[in-house]
This record gives structure tokens, C-alpha cells and sequence, in this order.
């Protein structure tokens, strides 16, 4: 079966080719023409020194040395050209096989992705396999063929043997722990930082119910991908899913008088929210909600500002704000003013639980 994936690379290779080895022929002549000139001046200063043997001697070493210094540009050239050319086609072959392993429906080309990744010596390609091994919902033909590529890859890829055979085992024992730590030691310890490697700790941490590390991670993944352009339509409702299990938990620390811990994971989930998700889970109102409960009085009316501001639940978000500003307003040191104060947090707080009744 003709491989549409090294079809794909060929062909795109092919016509790279073509026009790298016009240009490395055209500085192999440039190259030549500085030499030719100093070939015939060297040949006409033999002519005029015809006697004296020495000198004749001297301007064939020097044009022998010229011809050998030309010769090994030359190969220079070539060989960088052809380096550029097989880079250009692991690069190919790179995005042609993400791009069937990520949108094809055919499991048989999505195979054949797997195995032409195993010819390439790219780290990329190392964790695009690796994550089709954590990846519980693939057919057990593609999850070998992914092991086969990662084996032929550490036989080849020298660097990173150790690694490859060690995420292996860490993938088939299930120790997701351990997964981590290797993607983190040998993947985010460089200048240079990889999407895929983000995208495969986030899912990592969503397997172990760390969602605030797996939100950050994924977050890491979405801002490298602008470049990397890996997982587009995977990464966003990932984060949306941490999201989700972070306002849960939430819930459930706001439920058990635990604000501090509640107010952490509804502030990590409200993070670079867009105005919709906002919303939808009535982002700050939760947090007004938990800031009065902890009697934070000043940051609760704040958010409140801010719910208004994006016509977020008005009715209730006004009432809050009302009282919110009443209480800012009771400052007296009197008796009254203290019995005021106590029967608006009174208030305040039956609101309050009034409002997250109705959310959780």
C-alpha cells in the first residue's frame, strides 16, 4: 500500500531538492571564478619567471592548494544542502503525520503515521508516540505500532535512548508520576520548550486529579502551540474540563467551610477566562460570594463591580453590590454603627447562601 504520508514527503522533498542542488551548483561556479583568476595570473606570472624553477614551484603548490581549498567548499556546500534537503523532509513528514494522526479517521493511516515517525530524530516525534501510548482510546494496532517506532528510536536516537525506555515502562506500569517527572527532566530543563511535552504533562496531571497543575501545563501547551500548531482543536476543551473539575472542587471546599481552599480553586479557574465562560459559571459572583465569607468586604464589592461591568447575573449581582456598599459605608466606632455592621454581614451572608444554593 502506497504510503500517503511518504508520498506527501517526496513529493514536497523532490521539488525542494531540485531548486537546493540549482543553488549549489550556481556557489560551486561562483566559488570557481575567484580561482580561475588566479590561475591564469599565476599563469602568466610562470610564463615571465620561466627560469627560475623555484618560483615555477611555488605557483603550483599555491594553485594546488587553491584547487583543494575550492574542492572542500564544494563538499561543504553539498553537504549542508543536503542536510538542509533531509531536514525539510523530516519537517515535512513531521506535519503530515500529526496532521493524519490528529484529523484522519482512517486507522490505517493514522498507523502509518505512527510508523513514519519512528524514522525521524526529533523529539517532537518522541512525545507525538509517547502520547499515543498514555492515550487509553487508541486501537491496540496503533498503540504497537507506536511501541515499534519508539524502539526503532532508541536503537538510533542515541540521546535519548534511556528516555524512550524508560517513559515506555513508566506508560505500560501506569505510573503517571513518574511520567511527569521524566517529561519534565528531559523535556522542560531546555532553552527550548515543546507543546507537546506541555500538552502530555497536562493530560498526565488530569489522570492523577491534579487539575490546577494540569490547567497550568495546558495553558503552557495553548501559548507554544502558536508556533508548534499541534492538538489545536484538543487543547481548548481540555482546559475548559479543568476549568470545570476546579469550580467543582469549589463547590465542594465552599460546602465545608473550607473559603481559603475554595477561593483558590475558583481563582485559579476564573484565569484568562473569555467573558462567556465568565458567565457561564458565574465567575465572579463566586468569588464575591467566597470573598463575603471570608469577610473580605472590599474585594467581594469589587467583584461585584466587575459581574455588573459584564451584565453578569445583574439582579443578583446588584443586590449584593448594594450591600456591599452599605457595609463600606458603616465605619463608626458607635454602638449603632457595630449593630448596623452586624445586621448587614447577617444579610450579606443569607445572600450569600442563597446565591450558591442556587449554583451548586
Amino acid at each position: 500500500m502506497n504510503n500517503p504520508i511518504l508520498l506527501n514527503c517526496e513529493f514536497t522533498g523532490g521539488s525542494c531538492g531540485s531548486r537546493l542542488k540549482g543553488r549549489t551548483y550556481r556557489k560551486a561556479l561562483t566559488a570557481l571564478l575567484p580561482v580561475a583568476a588566479l590561475l591564469a595570473t599565476g599563469d602568466a606570472s610562470a610564463t615571465e619567471n620561466t627560469a627560475g624553477t623555484e618560483a615555477g614551484g611555488s605557483v603550483l603548490f599555491f594553485t594546488l592548494f587553491l584547487l583543494g581549498a575550492v574542492g572542500i567548499s564544494i563538499l561543504l556546500i553539498f553537504g549542508i544542502t543536503r542536510w538542509g534537503h533531509r531536514q525539510d523532509q523530516i519537517r515535512s513528514m513531521m506535519s503530515f503525520s500529526i496532521k493524519y494522526l490528529t484529523e484522519s479517521i482512517d486507522e490505517g493511516e493514522k498507523i502509518e503515521a505512527a510508523r513514519a515517525l519512528g524514522d525521524t530524530h526529533d523529539p517532537n516525534a518522541l512525545l507525538i508516540l509517547i502520547d499515543i501510548l498514555c492515550n487509553e482510546e487508541v486501537g491496540e494496532e496503533l498503540r504497537t505500532a507506536a511501541v515499534k517506532s519508539l524502539q526503532e528510536m532508541s536503537r538510533e536516537y542515541h540521546q535519548y535512548t534511556g528516555v524512550i525506555d524508560d517513559c515506555i515502562k513508566a506508560v505500560e506500569e501506569r505510573n503517571h508520576q513518574r511520567l511527569i517527572d521524566l517529561l519534565i527532566e528531559n523535556f522542560e530543563q531546555q532553552k527550548r520548550k515543546y507543546a507537546h511535552s506541555a500538552f502530555l504533562l497536562g493530560r498526565q496531571y488530569m489522570r492523577i486529579g491534579q487539575y490546577a497543575d494540569a490547567r497550568i501545563w495546558l495553558q503552557y501547551a495553548k501559548v507554544r502551540n502558536k508556533t508548534a500548531l499541534i492538538r489545536i482543536s484538543q487543547i481548548s476543551p481540555l482546559i475548559a474540563a479543568c476549568n470545570q473539575q476546579l469550580f467543582d472542587e469549589g463547590d465542594r471546599l465552599f460546602k465545608t467551610g473550607e473559603y481559603r481552599d475554595a477561593l483558590e480553586r475558583y481563582a485559579l479557574a476564573s484565569h484568562n477566562l473569555a467573558l462567556e465562560e465568565k458567565r457561564r459559571h458565574w465567575t465572579h459572583i463566586r468569588l464575591a460570594s467566597i470573598y463575603c465569607k471570608l469577610k473580605h468586604y472590599e474585594d467581594a464589592y469589587q467583584e461585584t463591580l466587575l459581574a455588573l461591568e459584564d451584565n453578569h447575573k445583574t439582579d443578583t449581582s446588584l443586590n449584593l453590590n448594594k450591600m456591599l456598599h452599605e457595609m463600606r459605608s458603616e465605619t463608626g466606632d458607635t454602638d449603632e454603627a457595630q449593630v448596623r455592621r452586624d445586621r448587614l454581614e447577617a444579610e450579606i451572608d443569607d445572600l450569600v447562601e442563597r446565591v450558591m444554593a442556587e449554583l451548586i
